[in-house]
């Protein structure tokens, strides 16, 4: 099944982002692995707009087997345990049109 997890930012932390940064990528890295459980499909930062590219939010759409195993993904997420975050969705996705 397919999710999708969008996490906007609080307010005036672009330097915490930042800072964590590298960490978070780190985490992510093993999910793109065609195997992993859950596996990343698409995802990254949002953009205030097209002419600031300052960083506001993330998605990510992920491959798994129940929503648990998301959550438990964005659980352990470096960016989530930095207090990144002040909204986050999680919900499974039906890929169609219509």
């Amino acid at each position: 099944m397919l999710y999708i997890r969008l996490c906007f930012d609080k307010a005036g932390q672009l330097e915490l982002r930042e800072s964590t940064r590298a960490e978070h990528r780190a985490y992510v890295m093993p999910i793109l692995a065609p195997t992993s459980v859950p596996r990343l499909v698409q995802g990254g930062p949002l953009c205030v707009s097209d002419a600031d590219d300052t960083n506001i939010a993330s998605f990510m759409i992920l491959e798994a087997d129940n929503i648990e195993q998301v959550k438990r993904f964005h659980e352990g997420d470096p960016f989530t345990k930095a207090g990144l975050y002040e909204q986050v969705y999680i919900h499974r996705w039906d890929k169609h049109v219509g």
